[in-house]
């Protein structure tokens, strides 16, 4: 074979007369298993099978309109590790994205005294695989130190044993 008619066609890839084989294309399932969470897919696609509209831009309102149906919701406000759905005000307890609440939580800083509902934070709970949370406590700041604190410290037994236990040795 001379070398100019290699570089036309197939590149130099095939070997010499041989007829291509045809290839079958593999099928994706969106409902698939997503290999690092290992449980189903995060992804939400959006696809209108409706001919006359594909590959044709949608207007800003029927996207703002699909993002407020239920369905979507629904897919959007699910755990990724769980699977629990939180629009449906399921959730796990052992669950770290789910943290033990759906979409709404008394106030994570004074345990709910200051009477504030503080609302889950979809996009970075589902980034972080942890539940994230927006609001903000009610109570003055200088009320909610202690409890800032009290959180913070571990005022058990055993923690305390330790703590004592780390100072002698040191």
């Amino acid at each position: 074979m001379d070398p100019d008619s290699r570089t036309l066609g197939d590149e130099g890839f095939a070997d010499e007369d041989v007829v291509d084989e045809a290839m079958e294309v593999a099928n994706v399932n969106n409902e698939s298993d997503d290999e690092v969470l290992e449980g189903p897919r995060a992804s939400v696609y959006f696809c209108d099978f409706d001919p006359g509209k594909q590959g044709h831009d949608i207007p800003k309102e029927e996207v703002e309109q699909m993002m407020k149906a239920e369905p979507y919701q629904r897919k959007i406000d699910t755990c990724h590790m769980c699977g629990k759905c939180w629009f449906d005000n399921q959730f796990s307890e052992e669950c770290h994205e789910c943290g033990g609440f759906a979409m709404t939580r008394s106030c994570p800083i004074c345990l709910g005294r200051c009477n504030r509902v503080w609302k889950r934070n979809v996009k970075m709970s589902h980034s972080y695989h942890e539940a994230y949370w927006d609001g903000a406590c009610g109570l003055p700041e200088n009320l909610q130190r202690p409890y800032q604190i009290e959180r913070f410290t571990d005022s058990s037994e055993d923690g305390l044993s330790q703590c004592l236990q780390d100072l002698s040795t040191s």
